[in-house]
């Protein structure tokens, strides 16, 4: 049914334009042509009189200036002025402690314009429920996104990755906790870089992430922290035949402290290990991991192989490495095990990533050398081992841990309960040792192993990875009697939060960079746990790219069709009258004028 607003339209319409087109059709001059404009004209403005465009009510905008925002903001007619607390000062502007408080205190307003860097996470927090306009500043020429290094055992190599902008051709340099580069990467036109190093003494320490422009001009040095945890016992049992391969396995877990049990089966029942291991529940109940021959899994009685199942489940890992080409029957071995994988019966190459960027990095990486590996062993410019692997076809929830150069999978892990299983599919990486490369042997094996081993018992509650002072951080994993002691040696009881449940969160607020330790009652003894605070500025190319990235999303929620409407009316009606009326006497004059003047 057409509506009476529709309805008057096609009626005031379609009169005025029977009157244009018989103004025409009796004369063919140009005021004959304006008088039909303006017949249309005052037709448009006889709807408009009768029904007037609608506007919002109280139509009010809020100016809200944030970090960085330009001080010759002005506010218009109909606008409010308001500043944040992390703002400059504004001439004009009325400050404000959050923006909760100035849309109390101005309810009139039905929008909001957003100068600066955008909102912090306390504004952010705040469901305005009107409409919002964020324009983002220019991102920051320098690091804009840093992922830092996760806890990494000693001995073990770390990675951190970033983003520069503005840096193209420039050099991202990672120094040591001396000042030594560790390692170093050219930034490409996409900005990304990846760096690496050793983490060798326990504890906490702060390497440096130094930016250098195209000039080799230092743009930045931003603290990188590195927590390095404690060498444990651990108890890793190796099944295999007797190979290079299992000799130099033996030797990575001797020289790493590895509590190991070995058993070489060289057929007839021999073993040449000499440790009297058994695949038992009671054996895998003590161990962290195994390394177990593909072969040698594929021959194990029906209750050996379910004592290991049972014990994946409850946290155990487990290594399978591949020595042949996987059948179906392998296959199926796994599969009843935990361990679903396609393929594995054609080779290829494994690509070798450079040792390091150069010769220096790589001695620093390396430290002093020794009898059995001098400093000259295997250079930076001496040929790669030749290394095969078996081609493996995973799915979505197989997770990569070692990759070659061209990110080909050399081991990975499935999930089964609380345990994990893992593949390993170059069945000489011995070579690497030969070769001179024991470092990335022991590198690729530790990575593995750490992957999948049994969790260990260490007081590791969830703290952010970059924390700077003066912003709330949470922290959980942690119990009702925890603390945390200042660098002032000042304490902090914790509160948890009710709403977080089994996770035992709680909020802190650090005020000064350094390290800050978290303390607990324990079973039977205190645990603690430390961790770094940095200084206010020390990320603020990052933290305003992470601003002005949710604040856009903020503004966008705000904008969604689920957000209030701004309530409307119509506007005066008088203005369009008097048009009305005005063009309505222009055409009856005109008309008059066009019937007194003789034809043509």
């Amino acid at each position: 049914m057409i509506g009476a607003e529709t309805l008057i339209a096609l009626l005031i319409g379609a009169g005025a334009l029977v009157a244009a087109v018989r103004l025409l059709l009796l004369r063919r001059e140009w005021l004959a042509w304006g008088v039909a404009a303006l017949s249309l004209a005052s037709g448009l403005l006889l709807y408009l009189a009768i029904f007037p465009p609608r506007l919002p009510i109280g139509g009010e905008a809020l100016l809200v200036a944030t970090g960085e925002a330009p001080r010759n903001v002005r506010a218009g007619q109909g606008e409010r002025l308001v500043a944040l607390p992390e703002a400059p000062p504004v001439e004009g502007a009325e400050r404000v402690p959050d923006l909760a408080t100035a849309l109390r205190r101005h309810g009139q307003v039905q929008r909001i314009r957003i100068f600066g860097r955008g909102l912090t996470e306390r504004d952010r927090d705040y469901d305005a429920g009107i409409r919002a306009n964020f324009t983002p500043m220019p991102t920051p020429r320098g690091l804009i996104r840093l992922d830092p290094p996760a806890d990494t055992r000693a001995g073990s190599v770390f990675a951190l990755a970033g983003e520069a902008a503005g840096l193209e051709g420039g050099a991202a340099e990672l120094l040591d906790p001396a000042g030594r580069r560790v390692d170093a990467r050219v930034i490409g036109a996409g900005g990304g870089f990846t760096l690496g190093g050793a983490a060798r003494t326990p504890g906490l320490a702060q390497f440096t992430l130094r930016l250098r422009g195209r000039d080799k001009a230092i743009v930045s040095d931003t603290p990188v922290p590195l927590r390095t945890l404690p060498e444990r016992p651990f108890r890793l049992l190796l099944i295999a035949a007797p190979s290079p391969e299992a000799k130099y396995l033996r030797r990575w877990a001797e020289d790493s402290g590895i509590a190991l049990q070995s058993r070489i089966e060289a057929g007839g029942g021999i073993n040449l290990g000499g440790d009297g291991v058994r695949l038992d529940a009671a054996a895998l109940r003590e161990a962290d991991a195994v390394i177990i021959d593909d072969r040698l899994l594929a021959g194990l009685g029906s209750g050996a192989r379910g004592a290991l199942a049972q014990a994946v489940a409850g946290g155990l890992g487990v290594v399978v490495r591949m020595t042949s080409p996987a059948t179906s029957g392998t296959r199926d071995t796994w599969r009843r095990l935990g361990l679903s994988v396609e393929g594995g019966s054609e080779i290829a190459p494994v690509a070798l990533p450079p040792l390091a960027t150069d010769a220096d990095a790589l001695a620093v990486r390396r430290g002093p050398g020794s009898d059995d590996v001098p400093d000259d062993i295997n250079a930076i410019d001496d040929p790669a081992p030749d290394l095969g692997r078996w081609i493996i076809r995973t799915g979505p929830d197989f997770v990569p841990v070692v990759t070659d150069a061209d990110g080909a999978m050399v081991s990975g892990w499935q999930q089964r309960q609380q345990g994990r299983f893992a593949l390993w599919t170059v069945s000489n990486s011995f070579a690497l040792v030969l070769n001179g490369q024991a470092d990335r042997y022991e590198q690729w094996w530790s990575d593995t192993v750490s992957a999948i081993s049994r969790p260990d018992s260490l007081f590791r509650p969830h703290v952010p990875a970059l924390v700077q002072a003066g912003e709330r951080m949470a922290i959980c994993g942690i119990a009702a009697s925890a603390r945390v002691m200042a660098p002032d040696k000042s304490e902090v009881a914790l509160a948890i939060d009710p709403d977080a449940g089994a996770r035992g969160c709680a909020a802190y607020w650090p005020a000064d960079p350094g390290v800050y330790t978290i303390a607990q009652a324990g079973s039977d003894s205190q645990q603690t746990y430390d961790f770094p605070v940095l200084a206010a500025d020390a990320l603020s190319p990052i933290r305003a790219r992470e601003t002005a990235e949710a604040t856009a999303r903020w503004a966008a929620r705000q904008n969604d069709q689920a957000a209030i409407e701004m309530p409307q009316q119509r506007g005066p009606a008088w203005p369009y009258f008097l048009g009305w009326l005005l063009a309505s006497a222009a055409v009856w004059a005109g008309e008059r004028r066009l019937r007194a003047r003789p034809a043509a």
